[in-house]
Parts: structure tokens; sequence; C-alpha cells
């Protein structure tokens, strides 16, 4: 086993040193503001929801997400991952359940590795699962930012969410000039400013992100993006019903969730969401402290209760499958040293 290299641990103390700050600011911004709320009021708010809401609710969350895994099924398959889509599924609501259980994104990197231990994903190897990954992160990325821009220009935002419509029209630009650098670079690094290893690494993962070079695979995933997006709105009116808030609320309600989810946190984004959310809700719609925060516990119950459920049925699924890793796939795993030097071009 090769010991990681001594510059790689001396860059990711700034990063570390950056990421507690964050926490560190979110959750004095929380207790702060947690002091000037009735939590008891919140309990007795989240009590008195009509319970068909909710169980409605977590029927369109889990919706929401399934079009979220067909997505990303669909980048896998134009950057050669050849995974079954049930399967796929499957894999995505493991990913899911990571997620709300880990800080920080740590469960996407659980996906990549979920995926490398499949005999199928086995065969793709690491960076051209990390590409397809890469690319659906891309596409969800556009369509997220564009409909939280519309909703920020459609709809003044208050308080703390008043610059979100600059942050996602920056978000929408900077993926915009990634696209076209991509397109005029083929997902290559340049070849003579790249060392021959990042090179290999380069090209592995302009084939699995295919998706931004492939029309018709942009266009499925981003119709399927956008739903899942529209699904969430939903699942959020229905949600604010239940609690006898305005469902009109819902897309602005999206919109501050997507500007807290920026900061890195805690597991499901708790903390950062509710700096956000209770202040937009208070001032764009008078929700009181109690049913916002009522309403920001519920959101995350929501998305905990529907992940792990459906996480756990995928792992008793797919759990043997998994154990075994690369020994079902019956033939030697691609490893990065094996490919040739040369080997950079990317698929057409």
């Amino acid at each position: 086993m090769t010991p990681t290299p001594l510059s790689s641990v001396r860059t990711a103390r700034p990063r570390t040193i950056l990421a507690v700050a964050a926490l560190l600011a979110v959750g004095i911004a929380v207790v702060s503001g947690i002091k000037a709320i009735d939590v008891g009021g919140a309990a007795a708010a989240l009590t008195h929801a009509r319970p068909e809401l909710l169980v409605a609710a977590m029927g369109l969350y889990l919706l929401s997400q399934t079009a979220s895994g067909l997505m990303w099924g669909v980048c896998q398959g134009a950057g050669d991952v050849r995974i079954a889509m049930p399967t796929t599924l499957g894999l995505h609501w493991i990913a899911r359940a990571s997620c709300e259980l880990l800080p920080a994104g740590l469960g996407e990197a659980l996906r990549v590795a979920a995926v490398r231990r499949h005999p199928d994903g086995a065969r793709a190897g690491t960076w051209r699962i990390a590409g397809a990954l890469t690319g659906s992160k891309v596409i969800d990325g556009v369509v997220t930012a564009v409909v939280v821009l519309v909703i920020a220009l459609a709809t003044p935002l208050p308080g703390a969410a008043a610059g979100l419509r600059w942050t996602a029209l920056a978000g929408v630009g900077a993926f915009a000039a990634a696209g076209v650098a991509w397109r005029l670079g083929r997902g290559r690094l340049p070849v003579r400013l790249a060392p021959a290893r990042m090179r290999r690494v380069s090209a592995r993962l302009a084939e699995g992100a295919g998706v931004l070079s492939d029309p018709a695979g942009a266009r499925l995933a981003g119709l399927l993006a956008l739903l899942s997006v529209l699904l969430r709105i939903a699942c959020l009116a229905v949600l604010l019903g239940a609690l006898g808030i305005a469902p009109q609320a819902a897309p602005l309600a999206f919109a501050a969730i997507v500007l807290a989810g920026v900061v890195p946190g805690a597991p499901g984004g708790v903390g950062a969401r509710e700096v956000v959310l209770l202040p937009a809700l208070a001032l764009a719609h008078g929700v009181p402290g109690a049913d916002a925060l009522a309403f920001s516990m519920a959101v995350q119950a929501i998305a905990l209760t529907t992940s792990l459920v459906a996480g756990g049925v995928a792992l008793l699924w797919l759990g043997p499958s998994l154990a075994r890793g690369r020994r079902a796939a019956g033939e030697p795993v691609p490893d990065l040293e094996q490919v040739p030097a040369v080997a950079v071009a990317t698929r057409a």
C-alpha cells in the first residue's frame, strides 16, 4: 500500500480549518436564533400535523429522488458505466441514506465506492464512475440553479435569502463557462500542461462524463433533473399544508434550502437550513418562528425517514453483490497504471 504523500496532507489542513470554522459559524447562528424561538411551540405544531399529508409528502420525496436516480443512471450509461437501471436506483438510495447520515457530502464518496464494489461498476473503473457522477452533478446543478434563479427573480427574497438571485445567476454562469470549456477541450486537460498520470486520469473522467458531450443524453438527464426539482417543490408544498402553512411558500422554501446547501455542514443540511429558511418564511409569508422551525424539522424528518427505509431495502437487496465485489466480475479490473500513456482521447 502506497503511503499518502506529504503534500496532500499539507493541503488538506487549510480545508479542514475552513470546514470547522464554517460549522462553528453555522452552529453559533443556529443557537442564537433558536433562543428566540418557542421550541415547544414547534413540537406542538408537529404533533398537530395532518398525517395523511405527511405520508403524501414522503411519497413525493420518494418520487423526486427516484427521478434523480434515473437521471444519474442516464449519465452513467452515457459514460459507459453499464449497470442495470434497477441496480442503479438501489445504489442511489443507499447513497441518499448515507448523505442523510454523513456530513459534508461524504455520502457521495460512498456512492462512488458502492458502484466500484458492484461487479459491473468494477469493470468501468473508479475514474469513469467519478466522471459519470460529475456529469450528473453538473446537469443537476444547472437545472437547479435555473429554477432557483426563476424563483428569485419572480419572488422578492427577504433577509438572509436576499442575495440568492445573484448566487443562482453566478452558479448558472459558472456552469455555462465550465460547459463551454469542456466542449472546446472535449473533456481533456491541455496535453502539454498536464503530467502523464493526470492526462490518464483526465481521459477516464472525460469518458465517464460523456453525457456532457451527448446532446440526446444531456436533454434526457436535464428533463429528469427538472422533474425531480418540481416533485421536490410539490413535496414541500404538501408538507407546508400539513402544518397549516400556505403552500404558496414552497418555491421560496426550496430556494432557501438550496442556498443553505451551499454551506457544508451537518448531515442533511441541519443548521445551515434553519439560518436561511426561518427568516425567509417569516419575512416573506409571516410564518411564526415556531411553525417555520417545525417545517424545517419536518423536511429533515421526511428526507431521513424515506431515505433510510428505501436505502435499507436497497442494501438488503444489493448487499450480497456488493460484498462479493470484484470477485463476481469474472475478469481483471482495469487499473490506472495498466492504461497506456497514449490513451488520452475520449469517446466521440
